[in-house]
């Protein structure tokens, strides 16, 4: 009987994890190492989203008001 998972795809799942997790580690090491330039970022990102959202709603609105 064969197995349900291939050799190959554990080893590539494990490698991806390891990857992830060296990842993780870099970024929770420049995040303590930066913080108002991470504070900035985030602050960035979620004015963004507010923009993208605001503008998503003049266009839905817009459409509504043609109908």
């Amino acid at each position: 009987m064969e197995p349900l998972v291939k050799k190959s795809m554990d080893r590539t799942g494990i490698g991806m994890v390891v990857a992830g997790l060296v990842l993780a580690a870099i970024g929770i090491y420049g995040i303590m190492l930066l913080p108002p330039e991470v504070v900035a970022f985030l602050v960035g990102l979620v004015e963004l989203a507010v923009v993208v959202v605001g503008l998503g709603l003049i266009v839905i609105g817009a459409v509504m008001a043609k109908e």
